[in-house]
């Protein structure tokens, strides 16, 4: 016969509700005018089946007809209750309840929700407040935002959770921001009526909850919320924590927010007070006059712990039983009768979901007793940052504090080694990034669009370089013109771009005129890829080549005129089997046609596997069917590439046999970067190990070895391989020993006999063995040169190419290997981000270019630029040479990088909405899981 009016029931107000159903009463939900349909939605799974007795919108600016319309659909039910069942319902349902003569907080304070009058109500009673100015035009904040120190808060003045909310970093910020929330409509319904700015408060943060009835305030619970900086955020919740009521902090909190409930004239109902303990004691960040959110999943915690209460239970007897009331304790017990906390999952990587593992794992401990996650197959998950991406929220306990501590450990290191979720798989790291890598990020039928590693601008790299470097000073190798007849004497380069441009330079230095043979179908982007210490590189002339190569032969003759062509030579990946050709139809040094296609992966292997030497486990072709026996049988990951690739131009390690058909087939679709057909594609055994790289130079089968390296990869930011730099490896090494001469043997086996070469080699449990032969130089626009030539005493790869194709005696003088120790200290850092962001400024690219070691800075990113998290060969942020006569400065320089990247001082970003408000739930998050 009685009915209970939830103005605004959505979240815990339903979970309230639902409990007065329980109890044989009958709800009736009253929407405001313009609450979001959306958020009527917003309905906790536990409450599924709540059915209000009839659902009215309010009479807009008519109190009296909009009572009228309750009592009308009320009929023979008696309202016995009125109260708000969220946010925005918390003033109406205050007005209603005063009219109606029923249990209020009255309209003696017309607008408590209002963060702004809370503050000034507090302070006028003689409590910590907060600094603050607001209004609803700038004029009325502006003095205050000019003197207060930054950075402070600017907000609505009614807000639900952390809508709005933003830190500001700067005035013209805060206006901004200010003028912005004027115009925007708020998450519950409705416009932006005035807006506040905030000092911002430093200290922990801490919930009081609390029931009062007739002034007299019963505390449910008190809880710590535990932050930290993750993943480049300063704040991420990782939960809260119960506080006991008897411990010195909960006495302070619980008499302070107290008397705020006093100030602000809240006497009856349910309340949710956000406090910071700062150095000069608590300072109320905002009072909420409801249930503590976040669907009421708390609840079964707080009932353990206090014995059998939470503030859901509370609310209903303030209302309906004031007896029942009256027997509840002050404040929770001490200690309490369980142990227990919530956590908040935080994701350190992110992808498509494929699986969700852990959430088993997790359902199954000991202390488990609700998860809470929007995650399901097939969702985005970002990694957490803020309160939108927060991956879920488990509800533990157990009477057993060390048991619900082990299950807390299990659930953080289930986060830290990414084992939230398996994610559908993506192109991986397979490839060192360089600046002059170009490759698909994902290769879909019909989907041509390509993208630059460091830059998401294109080959638009911004470099900066040190001249004045000692180490470089000790070439004692440098050349000049080479022959009376250098001038007559050209040299045919094909498709020369990235460290080919250096190539072209230096053979230029020595008097020879150049022409550049573009490959038929080269991109034009290719085309402009030219290294900025090429810059002002001219040719003699620029042509194409023909339908035949008896016709291209003819265009480079005319192109010659009477100069003579004395070398011809592959600038680049894809003018390597023209360069083979041509090469020999010129009658001049040359690799030859033995060997069809040397470019081909799959033939490398099987070349080097005929000789003897390790190679890789294979199986290629055109169609499925070639390589469908191997797939089948090989173990899992197994590598999927085409035959002919630039780079990591759609590398893709596989998980399983469908993941395999699909990318298969997907190449099989596609263009390459290089331009036309992917002509087949190769499936190799994934190699573990370390990976080298060892470059030679050749001439009539002579190899001179100008360079050994090895990368420095890890796991990072979620993925498994993060290249962290290229260090160089002394020639005397016992790696060194094993790899030079097996790299040679590969040479050998390849047919390779004249030219620069460039092997990647992994050194696996049984050896090394070949990833592949890159016929050409080694790439990264060259910027490795001035290094190599300090290491070297005076020369690198490109120095040594144009000997081998120009100079016999200069290349004969050349020393079989590099020097042992080098000549100086260095290496490669390719730098590695860990937040992301829209850059505002790059700090840290100024500190670097100070370091006593820096010679070479290679990037993309400049104000403006959006930095991700660095994961794979498209977000890594750029690549530094560093060298130096003293090893441990070097060292001392690498580390101070390193830290640069782990405080997240590479850049400054543009400021963003601030998590400063927790909330358990979103509308995002979706599931329920009780336990039993």
């Amino acid at each position: 016969t009685q009915v209970i009016v939830f103005v605004d029931p959505y979240s815990t107000g339903c979970v309230i509700a639902q409990e007065m159903v329980r109890r044989g009463y009958n709800v009736m939900a009253l929407w405001t005018h313009g609450f979001a349909d959306e958020m009527k939605l917003h309905v906790p799974l536990s409450c599924a089946g709540l059915e209000y007795v009839a659902e009215i919108t309010q009479i807009p600016d008519q109190v009296d007809a909009t009572i009228e319309l309750l009592r009308n659909t009320a009929g023979d039910l008696e309202i016995v209750a009125c109260l708000a069942g969220g946010e925005a319902g918390v003033d109406f349902a205050d007005v209603l309840s005063e009219r109606m003569g029923l249990l209020s907080n009255g309209t003696d304070v017309p607008n408590r929700r209002d963060k702004k009058i809370q503050q000034e109500l507090i302070a006028a009673a003689g409590m910590r407040s907060v600094r603050q100015a607001g209004g609803d035009k700038f004029e009325h904040v502006e003095s205050f935002l000019k003197t207060e120190s930054y950075p402070l808060v600017v907000k609505p003045t009614e807000s639900a959770g952390s809508d709005g909310v933003k830190l500001c970093h700067s005035f013209e910020e805060a206006k901004e921001h200010f003028h912005l929330l004027m115009k925007k409509q708020l998450v519950n319904g409705g416009e932006c009526p005035a807006v506040l700015c905030q000092e911002f408060l430093r200290g922990n943060e801490y919930i009081v909850d609390h029931v009062s009835r007739n002034g007299v305030h019963k505390t449910c619970g008190v809880w710590v919320y535990e932050r930290k900086a993750v993943n480049g955020a300063a704040f991420v919740y990782f939960g809260f924590i119960p506080v006991e009521a008897d411990s010195e902090i909960a006495k302070i909190l619980i008499s302070y927010t107290r008397a705020v409930l006093d100030a602000i004239g809240l006497k009856n109902g349910p309340s949710h007070g956000e406090i910071m303990m700062t150095q000069d004691g608590p300072c109320l960040v905002e009072m909420n006059c409801r249930a503590n959110g976040g669907d009421g999943n708390w609840r079964p915690l707080s009932r353990a712990l206090t014995g059998g209460y939470s503030q859901v239970e509370a609310t209903v007897d303030c209302y309906l039983d004031p007896e029942a009331f009256a027997k509840y304790p002050d404040k929770p017990p001490t200690p309490f009768k369980a142990s227990g906390r919530e956590v908040a999952l935080v994701s350190y990587s992110e992808g498509i979901v494929k699986s969700t593992p852990a959430f088993e794992i997790i359902k199954n401990l000991p202390s488990f007793v609700c998860l809470e996650s929007g995650v399901k197959i097939g969702s985005h998950v970002k990694r957490t940052v803020d309160l939108v991406t927060i991956a879920g929220h488990v509800i533990l306990l157990n009477d057993d504090a060390e048991v619900l501590q082990k299950d807390i450990a299990l659930i953080r290191y289930l986060e830290e080694i990414n084992a939230l979720f398996t994610y559908e798989t993506k192109l991986e790291n397979l490839k060192r990034p360089r600046g002059d890598s170009i490759a698909m990020p994902a290769i879909q039928p019909g989907e041509t669009s390509l993208r630059h590693t460091f830059s998401a601008d294109g080959p638009t790299l911004i470099r900066h370089m040190s001249c004045d470097r000692p180490e470089l000073q000790m070439s004692s190798m440098r050349r000049g013109m080479t022959t009376v007849d250098a001038s007559k004497e050209v040299v045919v380069i094909v498709d020369p771009y990235s460290t080919g441009c250096c190539i072209a330079q230096e053979i230029q230095k020595r008097g020879y005129r150049i022409i550049c043979l573009w490959t038929k179908g080269f991109s034009e982007e290719m085309k402009q890829h030219v290294p900025l210490s090429c810059e002002g590189l001219e040719y003699f002339a620029e042509v194409t080549e023909e339908e035949t190569l008896a016709d291209t032969l003819k265009v480079v003759y005319e192109a010659a005129g009477q100069l003579r062509v004395v070398a011809c030579l592959a600038g680049g990946e894809a003018g390597v089997d023209l360069a083979d050709a041509l090469s020999e139809r010129l009658n001049v040094r040359t690799n030859g046609t033995d060997i069809p296609n040397r470019r081909d992966k799959k033939l490398q292997q099987e070349l080097i596997k005929k000789h003897g030497l390790r190679s890789v486990r294979q199986a290629g072709g055109d169609t499925f069917e070639k390589v469908e026996s191997f797939l089948k049988s090989e173990p899992y990951p197994v590598v999927v590439k085409p035959v002919d690739s630039a780079g990591s131009d759609g590398v893709k390690l596989c998980h399983d046999l469908d993941e395999a058909r699909e990318h298969f087939d997907r190449l099989m679709k596609s263009q390459m970067v290089n331009g036309g057909d992917c002509p087949a594609v190769v499936c190799q055994e994934f190699l573990r190990g370390k990976e080298y790289v060892v470059d030679h130079v050749s001439r009539d089968g002579v190899h001179k070895t100008a360079m050994v390296w090895v990368y420095d990869k890890r796991p990072a930011n979620g993925a498994a391989f993060v290249y962290f730099g290229q260090e160089p490896v002394d020639s005397e090494s016992s790696e060194a020993k094993i790899l030079i001469p097996y790299v040679r043997r590969v040479l050998d086996a390849l047919g390779v006999k004249n030219g620069p070469s460039h092997a990647e080699v992994i050194m696996t449990a049984n050896g090394p063995c070949l990833v592949e032969m890159n016929c050409r130089a080694h790439g990264g626009d060259g910027n490795w040169k001035p290094l190599c030539q300090a290491l070297c005493g005076g020369y690198s790869q490109v120095e040594a190419t144009a000997d081998a194709y120009l100079e016999k005696q200069a290349f004969h003088a050349l020393a079989d290997k590099p020097p042992s120790p080098f000549k100086a200290a260095g290496e490669e850092v390719i730098l590695v981000s860990f937040s992301s962001g829209t850059v505002k400024s790059t700090p840290g690219f100024d500190k670097i270019m100070q370091l006593p070691s820096f010679l070479y800075l290679e990037t993309g990113v400049k104000p403006g630029t959006f930095v991700d998290y660095t994961t794979d060969l498209f977000t890594g942020v750029g690549s530094v040479i560093l060298v130096h006569h003293d090893p441990e400065t070097l060292t001392r320089d690498v580390e101070t990088i390193r830290q640069l990247e782990k405080d997240n001082a590479l850049f400054e970003y543009e400021p963003e909405a601030a998590t400063l408000n927790h909330s358990i739930s979103g509308l995002n998050l979706t599931e329920i899981v009780q336990s039993p």
